[in-house]
């Protein structure tokens, strides 16, 4: 049985994660190094929620989850 509203809350984190690649690409453009170290600790914590969450995906999966920009997570 697929655990629909684990598998959106997972979509959204990842979109929040890329958001985050994003804005740290936009504040490193900026010259702002504090505000590209706030957003890569809160990339971490958001990112530390999805291995707690899914403990059998790789770091590498979860990477390449991430990486990719392609669907809608």
């Amino acid at each position: 049985m697929i655990d629909f509203e684990g598998h959106e809350r997972h979509c959204e984190i990842l979109a929040l994660v890329k958001m985050m690649q994003y804005a740290a690409q936009i504040a490193s453009e900026l010259d702002t190094p504090q505000a590209v170290f706030l957003i890569k600790a809160a990339q971490e914590a958001l990112f530390s929620v999805l291995k707690t969450e899914s403990p059998a995906l790789s770091n590498a999966h979860l990477n390449g989850l991430v990486s990719d920009t392609h669907g809608h997570c």
